[in-house]
């Protein structure tokens, strides 16, 4: 196998190239753990030759793709891995919010594949241990002939607009002055269309209309991929549903709450986006 001569980041791929050069992730519990050196920036990719120290502490190991070319896998450290000289255990939300779109997509893959893995050791038809396929990323079970691929749930994401304002809404959970926008799961037989006027009409009570697709982002959590969007408000009149809403207001562009998420996140772009076209036609 041969990956793209232009590959930049990863290559989310289930085989091996069988480069000299090998990196590795490594994950203790939902934990990053960072390697920096002599004062250098904290990486999430390691060189296999700076991460065999780990190795003592390794409980698995699955191979995940290229990075920049070069083979690389995930480890599953026990905890005490965090003691060793020059490594740093991170949380993994912390890091998200603050990596760039690469080493975004490095963390949110690592983890998924080691969460599925872990997840699917037995056949949910038989029982029967599942071993690991070697030419994808699937876990078969011999005896029913079944495979199981990592599972990725579709979700959606919108910024709902009414002119120079945005809502923001806070789930129960979050502290008094953390604010985000809408999201979702799509429901089976859901087109991610339908998802958003369900979401946003069940949790605020608002229709929308004129949606428009903004990009998409993988969240491991444990395998979300989120579809963004930015809809315009039919209506204004909020109705919080009380559960998966606490409260919801609208903000104008240059009066956003305290807390929200930063641009690293789908959640931030899509609030960064509304900013920077409000900007443009009000200012």
């Amino acid at each position: 196998m041969t990956t793209p001569l232009n590959l930049e980041g990863l290559y989310a791929s289930s085989l091996r190239v069988d480069s000299k050069k090998k990196w590795v992730v490594a994950v203790i519990g939902g934990d990053i753990l960072l390697f920096g050196s002599h004062g250098s920036k904290p990486a999430l990719a390691i060189a296999a030759e700076d991460a065999d120290v780990l190795k003592f502490f390794r409980e698995g190991r699955l191979h995940i793709g290229q990075w920049w070319g070069s083979d690389c896998e995930v480890w599953d450290l026990t905890p005490e891995a965090a003691g060793c000289d020059g490594f740093n255990r991170v949380e993994l939300r912390t890091l998200l919010a603050q990596s760039a779109d690469a080493e975004f997509s490095l963390a949110s893959r690592a983890t998924q594949l080691l969460d599925w893995q872990k997840k699917h050791q037995f056949c949910g038809q038989c029982g029967a241990v599942n071993r690991m396929s070697e030419t994808e990323h699937a876990l078969i079970c011999e005896p029913c002939v079944i495979r199981q691929y990592p599972r990725i749930s579709p979700c959606v994401i919108v910024a709902v607009v009414s002119g120079d304002r945005c809502l923001f809404a806070r789930h129960p959970r979050w502290p008094e002055n953390r604010f985000s926008t809408l999201a979702g799961f799509i429901e089976a037989g859901e087109s991610a269309e339908q998802a958003l006027h369900r979401e946003v009409f069940e949790e605020v009570g608002l229709e929308i209309h004129n949606i428009r697709y903004v990009g998409s982002q993988a969240w491991p959590y444990p395998g979300q991929l989120m579809l963004g969007y930015i809809a315009d408000a039919k209506t204004e009149d909020i109705k919080i549903d009380g559960v998966e809403i606490a409260e919801a207001h609208w903000f104008k562009y240059d009066q956003l709450p305290s807390v929200v998420a930063p641009p690293t996140i789908m959640a931030g772009r899509l609030i960064q986006l509304f900013v920077e076209e409000s900007k443009a036609r009000y200012d």
